[in-house]
């Protein structure tokens, strides 16, 4: 499996020649609409990213860019977006297809290619926010999404994924509706996943965290970590192999 991360909560997942696409933020609309200036430019043209499935966690700018969300829709013209009930509704507002959308809540399950979805339980500004657990034939990987801490968040994605992930994602900015790095790094001690992976800091000034700090956290629990470029891809090791090897972005001849 390779995963490139995107920015803030933005990856582009691939296995073989399937194409799962997380939460990308390409536009600037967050500027215009919140003043928030984004400190990243978008590793590629939207038009590179070519999914087969497009999973949005929830209703936020960051998360639901409304002109990246259109620009997937119309070039990857099989391309299926699925999200909450609140992501669904926004895609109807702009004019998706319902045949092309899915609705997913907390404990719900969608296969797609290899990719075997299930949402997991947040707790956001956007009440039907959602995280994601995703499976491969090889891998189990857990991404937050935007979410508090809450005590029963580790044990909820455990028995969803039939123990620890092999790696977890996690938001670590500590604002407007999100743990903070000391709390994310709590959730990956009760997790225990094989490899903890920050996410979520870094677009905005006024919205980020040091993620050495939440590395420094998940050293004293004994967890490794990864603390991902962006635009650069990582290929996942199988789950006795520790190592990640990093290999060519899938963007660099766009």
């Amino acid at each position: 499996m390779n995963i490139t991360w995107l920015g803030q909560s933005g990856f582009l997942v691939e296995v073989a020649d399937q194409r799962l696409l997380i939460d990308p933020y390409f536009s600037d609309i967050v500027e215009r609409k919140e003043g928030l200036r984004r400190l990243v430019p978008p590793p590629c043209r939207v038009e590179a990213l070519a999914p087969h499935a497009l999973f949005i966690t929830h209703d936020h700018l960051d998360h639901y860019d409304p002109e990246t969300v259109a620009a997937v829709m119309n070039t990857a013209s099989g391309c299926r977006l699925i999200g909450p009930a609140s992501v669904t509704a926004h895609a109807v507002r702009d004019g998706i297809p319902k045949e092309r959308l899915t609705c997913i809540a907390p404990g719900g399950t969608f296969a797609i290619g290899p990719f075997r979805i299930t949402g997991t339980q947040a707790r956001h500004s956007d009440a039907l926010a959602i995280g994601l657990l995703l499976r491969t034939p090889s891998e189990c990987l857990w991404f937050s999404g935007d979410t508090l801490y809450f005590p029963e968040l580790a044990a909820c994605v455990r028995e969803l994924a039939g123990g620890p992930p092999d790696i977890a994602f996690v938001c670590i900015n500590g604002r407007l509706g999100n743990m903070n790095l000391h709390e994310a790094a709590r959730v990956v001690a009760e997790l225990r996943p094989r490899l903890a992976v920050p996410m979520h800091y870094g677009m905005f000034a006024e919205n980020t965290a040091d993620p050495a700090e939440f590395r420094s956290d998940c050293d004293g629990c004994g967890v490794r970590t990864a603390l991902l470029t962006v635009g650069h891809c990582m290929r996942t090791a199988r789950l006795l192999d520790t190592h990640l090897h990093c290999v060519p972005s899938p963007f660099s001849s766009s």
